[in-house]
């Protein structure tokens, strides 16, 4: 029997702590050398590209199609997740997940519900191994949905006393700013400018879709801080700039993916300002103990990620568990029997 699971029928299965549970259990798997992971491929879509886009499309082209893959034995599960998006349905994405156990298809999922917590879930993670202690304030760039759910995440990952959120549009974040205070009670201030975000930050967030650095280095404070980049995962994008980089202790997501698509560290490595030694690790190697986090002398440290397929098997895996104790979902059946003959 395969389960089918909806979006809607994801909601409620489980919270935040245990989505950072479960990437932490995927990366491990990873890390540790039994699992493996296929980066994300971006096959493009000819056509003229929406503006709306911001600098995220590859010259000449108006969507893609994508897909990425993990193989994870030690929780049980490989899988692929396919996904379209520019085109007028807008984001479809779905994961088709395997049991490495009996090698069957084990559930075919609705991805874009769980792929919102999962992302705040991985940027969580990487706060809880690589900010500095005793971190409590935050300054966000973006007040989009997706940092609605980051900072929800973030509280499970540091103690937050205070955010200042910054993005283009005055009245969009001083809304985000008044709805956030009330669903977390702590203290939220909008940010007037990046630099007035920036000014006591122990962790920085940049979860946007500019295609543009959101912030000058230069404007960070001299004194240890962990910043999330999570917004950019092109080539040609970038949040953060070469300032930002090159004085920072940087880790990925996974090291394949980090320097096929994250324009970050290829923009200045391709400028020559940093080699590929000056990326510490990935995030499997961290959790797997295989690299320390902060070392005694460190200033900055950055987390570039773009998503990768460790992160959705590791969470579609412990989803469908969840779904088939509390009976959850449709379930229904492939390999009827059959025959070869003509």
């Amino acid at each position: 029997m395969v389960l089918f699971l909806r979006n809607h029928e994801i909601r409620g299965l489980m919270d935040l702590s245990e989505y950072i549970e479960a990437v932490e259990d995927g990366y491990r798997d990873f890390g540790s050398g039994a699992g493996a992971a296929f980066p994300r491929e971006n096959l493009w879509i000819p056509g003229e590209g929406s503006d709306s886009y911001g600098g995220h499309l590859r010259a000449g082209s108006k969507a893609s199609f994508k897909f990425k893959g993990a193989l994870l034995p030690g929780i049980g599960g490989a899988g692929l997740n396919a996904y379209t998006t520019g085109l007028p349905s807008g984001l479809e994405t779905y994961m088709f997940l395997f049991d490495t156990n009996t090698g069957a298809l084990s559930a075919v999922m609705e991805v874009l519900y769980f792929d919102w917590l999962k992302t705040a879930a991985v940027s969580a993670l990487a706060t809880r191994y690589l900010a500095p202690p005793g971190s409590s304030i935050v300054a966000l760039f973006g007040t989009g949905r997706h940092a609605r759910s980051q900072l929800h995440a973030l509280t499970r990952a540091a103690s937050i006393k205070r955010v200042e959120a910054y993005s283009r549009d005055a009245d969009n974040r001083r809304a985000f700013c008044q709805r956030m205070s009330v669903e977390l009670g702590i203290e939220f201030i909008p940010a007037e400018t990046p630099e007035a975000a920036l000014t006591e930050a122990d962790i920085v967030t940049t979860i946007t879709t500019s295609p543009e650095p959101v912030f000058e280095g230069a404007a960070l404070p001299d004194k240890p801080l962990h910043i999330n980049a999570m917004g950019a995962h092109y080539p040609w994008v970038r949040e953060v700039d070469d300032y930002t980089v090159v004085n920072s202790r940087v880790f990925v997501d996974e090291l394949q993916q980090g320097w096929a698509e994250e324009g970050e560290i290829i923009m200045p490595r391709d400028g020559g300002l940093i080699d590929e030694a000056h990326v510490v690790g990935d995030m499997g190697a961290l959790v797997a103990g295989k690299l320390p986090a902060r070392l005694d002398d460190s200033r900055w440290t950055l987390f570039l990620s773009g998503g990768t397929g460790i992160e959705d098997v590791a969470v579609a895996t412990r989803l469908v568990q969840k779904a088939l104790a509390r009976g959850i979902g449709t379930q229904f059946e492939f390999n009827q029997p059959y025959e070869y003959e003509l």
